[in-house]
């Protein structure tokens, strides 16, 4: 299993150490978890225009309402062929992504057959399982082709990152756990209702799972039935918490007064023109903040982030600040943010990329720092920094996205810059970049008999004949098999 940040892994989990004497399990849920096998094939961002080997995995899944099939979305991305299978069935069924929201890791299928749901059972929803309480989980992990009955203990409750996507938090449910491949997907159960769906485990502990918990489950759904997937918004703000408490009397905060200090204003997002940078947020739809960003949760306290997890794209958020000692409500639509570096790891899409003389330029993006081994320490050390701070830093503000010039693929036509690689271009013939099709339109126009390519950082060009180029193009898509000079 590969680590992100060493924090957890998606994984094809199995939650829960075995089933115990007196467990609350019904043979009935059998009939409504389903076996996944997915075939799926992944680009390779370090040469872009080629594909990695097939993989073919398997996971687990829930037949809820209306005959959909639940489950992981990291069970199914990248599938270039789906199969579904039931219990005391032999037949393997085809299946179909409706839905997929790798933010939440969830996904929504369906067998294209309907003999496949003869004799099933559609599962209900429950709530959120009552910390140490039991939960039972279904599914098909390795070390046999039967279903898998096994049990847990619920431990925490809290917002953690998902590690699909990578970058984004949710609510999220732990439990102690004995780690399998092949159960994510699968449904947890308890009073013979879900109340999750396995999803990842910690990479550095054992015995440590989490399932997806209802509430997130719900929001999916939702947000899926006018026919598409939007996603969950954002407050549009990098917020920090406020427990010193001489700073909180360097704001003006009086004694009584709690809450979170705007550091960040994401341009664009829903904040801009209603929240500022020093603001300090007191509360949300009326929910009290305290200095530590958390609110009361159940039997305990969880982060704020959560009232806004609740709610879809374009719902109304009212919210109470501090500004400049007075006390004032904003109010606006929540939506996303547009972010010019993708901090996501991605799917179901493949990389952009453009090719002239040997020179392969390519977006910034998490996907091709990820090429490094431990990337967050190993990979070239501005690509980081624009990766970590163009928000907060400003870091050219009229650039759409950074492009990069990734590798340079050796011919006589570059012969002296083939070393040079993973570079932020400034400019190429006196063209600013500020997208991957500025570097199109700027090798159409050539100063004299030469493109000129600027780099940021540096003080000298890199220089190639513009009449090379065209014959160059040729040989380098004949020598490392590539099929077209540009996907844009």
């Amino acid at each position: 299993m590969k680590m992100i940040h060493g924090i957890v892994v998606a994984a094809m989990l199995v939650l829960f150490s075995p089933a115990s004497p007196g467990s609350e399990v019904s043979a009935d849920i059998s009939r409504g978890t389903v076996k996944i096998v997915r075939t799926s094939v992944r680009p390779d961002y370090n040469m872009p225009w080629r594909m990695k080997d097939q993989e073919t995995t398997v996971g687990s899944g829930a037949i809820i309402a209306k005959g959909l099939i639940l489950t992981n979305a990291h069970v199914v991305s990248d599938a270039t062929y789906i199969q579904v299978k039931k219990e005391n069935d032999p037949e393997l069924y085809d299946a179909e992504i409706l839905y997929i929201g790798h933010d939440c890791d969830l996904a929504i299928l369906k067998a294209k057959d309907p003999k496949f749901y003869h004799d099933t059972l559609a599962l209900e929803f429950g709530g959120i399982p009552a910390l140490r309480s039991r939960v039972a989980t279904y599914g098909y992990p390795m070390g046999g082709s039967r279903i898998s009955i096994t049990e847990g203990v619920t431990s925490r409750i809290e917002i953690s990152e998902y590690s699909h996507c990578g970058s984004v938090s949710f609510l999220s449910i732990q439990t102690d756990a004995a780690i399998n491949p092949g159960n994510s997907g699968g449904p947890v159960i308890q009073k013979n209702k879900i109340v999750g769906v396995a999803f990842q485990a910690s990479a550095n502990s054992d015995n440590i799972g989490y399932m997806i918990p209802v509430p997130v489950i719900r929001h999916f759904l939702e947000d899926v039935r006018d026919g598409r997937y939007e996603g969950f918004p954002t407050l549009g703000v990098f917020t920090e918490t406020l427990e010193n408490v001489s700073y909180r009397r360097y704001l003006g905060m009086r004694d009584g007064q709690t809450g979170i200090l705007v550091s960040v204003v994401m341009p664009g997002g829903g904040a801009d023109r209603h929240l500022m940078r020093g603001d300090v947020i007191l509360s949300i739809d009326s929910q009290k903040i305290a200095n530590d960003g958390t609110i009361p949760f159940m039997q305990g306290r969880i982060f704020y982030s959560y009232l806004i997890d609740l709610k879809q794209i374009g719902d109304m958020v009212s919210i109470n600040v501090l500004r400049k000692g007075k006390t004032v409500t904003v109010r606006y639509p929540l939506g996303t943010y547009q972010f010019r570096i993708s901090w996501f790891n991605e799917y179901e899409t493949l990389p952009r990329y453009c090719m002239f003389g040997g020179l392969v330029f390519q977006p910034l993006s998490k996907e091709y720092l990820k090429t490094w081994d431990k990337w967050w320490y190993n990979a070239e050390r501005r690509l980081l920094y624009y990766y970590s701070y163009y928000i907060q830093d400003a870091v050219f503000p009229e650039r759409k996205e950074f492009v990069t010039l990734t590798r340079v693929l050796p011919d006589p036509a570059n012969a002296y810059i083939s070393d040079v690689h993973d570079r932020v271009v400034d400019s190429i013939n006196n063209v600013k970049i500020t997208c991957l099709g500025d570097v199109v339109k700027a090798f159409r126009k050539p100063l004299g008999a030469f493109h000129v390519i600027r780099i940021d950082g540096t003080s000298f060009p890199l220089v190639i004949k513009a009449s090379e180029v065209e014959a160059a193009n040729r040989r380098i898509m004949e020598k490392y098999n590539i099929p077209s000079p540009m996907r844009l």
